[in-house]
């Protein structure tokens, strides 16, 4: 940075830097629906639930939206309002970034538990319907 140059211009190459070490993945990993089973009987209405989970969950939308301004057309302060109001914005989308990651990670963990629970759910509603099977048959008198 030069000594000679304007406020703004010195906070915009701090934000660009900032920006550029600080880049967000905005990959998210693919979330895994259990599918409903067709063996043993379910929660409708959980499984409505899970699938809408699983179509809302992808990443949001982080990009630098500026509209233009009736100011941004003035001769000479036009562009540097706009270069300010640029950079003022960055540095929110950067924190709002921040936070969505952290949100974006946590909506995945929760995702993926409630998958996980599911399929022990199942598991175990298939175990326990083998056990009131065995339960039954004991329970019958013998014909032979």
């Amino acid at each position: 940075m030069h000594e000679t140059q304007p406020v703004w211009q010195k906070i915009q190459e701090r934000i660009d830097v900032a920006l550029a070490h600080h880049q967000l993945d905005t990959a998210v990993p693919p979330v895994v629906f259990p599918g409903k089973p067709a063996d043993i009987p379910y929660d409708i209405e959980l499984y409505a639930h899970m699938q809408q989970a699983a179509q809302a969950i992808p990443a949001f939308d982080r990009e630098l939206l500026l509209s233009e301004s009736r100011w941004s057309h003035l001769p000479i302060a036009g562009p540097l309002l706009q270069k300010g109001r640029r950079a003022l914005h960055s540095i929110a989308l950067f924190y709002a970034n921040r936070t969505l990651q952290h949100q974006q990670t946590v909506n995945w963990h929760l995702w993926e538990a409630i998958g996980r629970l599911t399929a022990v759910t199942q598991q175990q509603q298939r175990n326990i319907e083998a056990l009131q099977a065995q339960l039954t048959a004991l329970n019958q008198p013998d014909n032979q």
